[in-house]
């Protein structure tokens, strides 16, 4: 009886401890890392080799020892689900920022932009040196959905081609949420809490709530549309430098800065319907000798005089220009969302050969232009809805493109030529 009573008891006392798997070198082919397993540390750098798919079940806990983390040469497939998160993490005892090295995607096998090789659902990422690096990556998408990134160096190096989506994604503590992103990328549906900086430089940005970061909140480069932008040092600092450039249905209020505007192109910018108040020190502050024309925004009052004192231009600072505005109280009365075109492109393939598509659901007469990546203007096409553009007297290399419809820039990217 007493043996039983003391077998009984070493499995309450031991029998409950986890297992625990140690991992490193190489991952060569499929690789399943079931719950069973977990956590899995890794204890150098973990290479998932061409052909292999690594896949991590829900509930998996993965922890990198410090300088260690994954190198995708393959594909990695974390998919959990809303009670059983997939987490990425330090194995240090008290962990800091940038712990552990983080997932690096260097490429696969398959053609240039097709391939999956990152995708990731309910995962948690902490205290990485950089996340995930996409600098090479160039087989997705890749993407990343319902997922929570905190006390990161930073969460993403870069983006991958052809596309990164981050969509219903929260951002906490790290020094950067999300950084620039090379290709086609979008942010939707996130929030992005107390970091040092928020968000800087993707193409398409809605619905995201910026609240409590100590740097800059955000940087957009595109379009930015119905987002939250409070209770931040700067709100928004941007070049509003490119002719697709889109700032609409935008709350930035009760930060320190509202808008820092770096430069401005008028005529190529979109900035309307946007709610610009009670921001503590400045409501806009204009930093280049250009004028801006920021009409058909509300600045919670119609007071001219009290709108002015809260502009930062050309009147403060004679370095700068001057920042022309109505005073315009009702969001819902000025310019409309449909009334700014959105215009749906396709240009294919990408890479190409010798013949590149292009599409757009606009029947508007609409040019495009080819540049080398020094932006020197190479090709300039003029079209309707479609074109079928002879690309072969150009070398293999990577191109910029531009997309310009009703005197406004729509689209731009870059394409691979084989």
């Amino acid at each position: 009886m007493k043996k039983s009573t003391l077998c009984i008891l070493f499995i309450l006392l031991f029998g409950a401890v986890k297992s625990q798997t140690f991992v490193s070198g190489g991952v060569y082919t499929n690789t399943v890392w079931p719950l069973s397993g977990s956590p899995y540390i890794i204890t150098g750098t973990l290479v998932v080799f061409p052909g292999a798919t690594l896949t991590i079940d829900p509930g998996v806990t993965v922890k990198c020892d410090p300088n260690s983390g994954l190198e995708i040469r393959g594909n990695l497939w974390a998919v959990g689900t809303v009670s059983d998160t997939i987490t990425f993490t330090s194995n240090l005892p008290s962990p800091y920022i940038a712990s552990w090295d983080g997932i690096k995607a260097i490429g696969t096998t398959n053609p240039l932009g097709v391939g999956n090789q990152v995708t990731m659902d309910y995962v948690k990422g902490l205290y990485a040196y950089r996340f995930i690096d996409m600098d090479i990556a160039y087989h997705g998408p890749y993407v990343f959905k319902h997922s929570y990134f905190a006390y990161n160096g930073v969460v993403n190096h870069d983006g991958g081609m052809p596309s990164t989506t981050f969509d219903n994604c929260k951002f906490v503590s790290n020094t950067q949420g999300l950084d620039w992103c090379q290709f086609s990328s979008r942010v939707s549906n996130s929030e992005f809490i107390n970091n040092v900086d928020g968000l800087k430089g993707f193409d398409f940005i809605d619905t995201c709530l910026f609240k409590g970061n100590t740097g800059t909140a955000l940087s957009p480069y595109g379009q930015t549309r119905g987002c939250d932008i409070i209770n931040n040092n700067i709100g928004v600092n941007c070049y509003f430098n490119s002719v697709n450039n889109t700032f609409i249905n935008n709350n930035v209020s009760n930060n320190f800065n509202g808008v820092e505007i770096l430069s401005y192109f008028n005529g190529s910018i979109v900035f309307t319907n946007n709610f610009i108040c009670n921001n503590s020190n400045y409501n806009i502050r204009l930093l280049t000798t250009n004028n801006a024309d920021l009409s058909n925004n509300c600045w919670c009052t119609t007071n001219t005089v009290t709108i002015r004192s809260k502009i930062y231009d050309g009147y403060v600072n004679t370095a700068y220009g001057l920042v022309n505005f109505s005073p315009f109280n009702n969001c819902t009365t000025g310019l409309k969302e449909d009334e700014v075109a959105q215009n749906s492109v396709s240009i294919f393939p990408n890479p190409f050969s010798e013949t590149l598509q292009v599409s757009l659901d606009n029947d508007k007469t609409s040019e495009i232009i080819i540049m080398d990546i020094t932006s020197r203007e190479l090709v300039r096409n003029t079209f309707s809805q479609k074109l079928s553009m002879p690309m072969g007297a150009l070398q293999s290399g990577v191109y910029l493109y531009s997309i310009i419809n009703n005197d406004h820039e729509i689209k731009r990217g870059k394409i691979i030529k084989e």
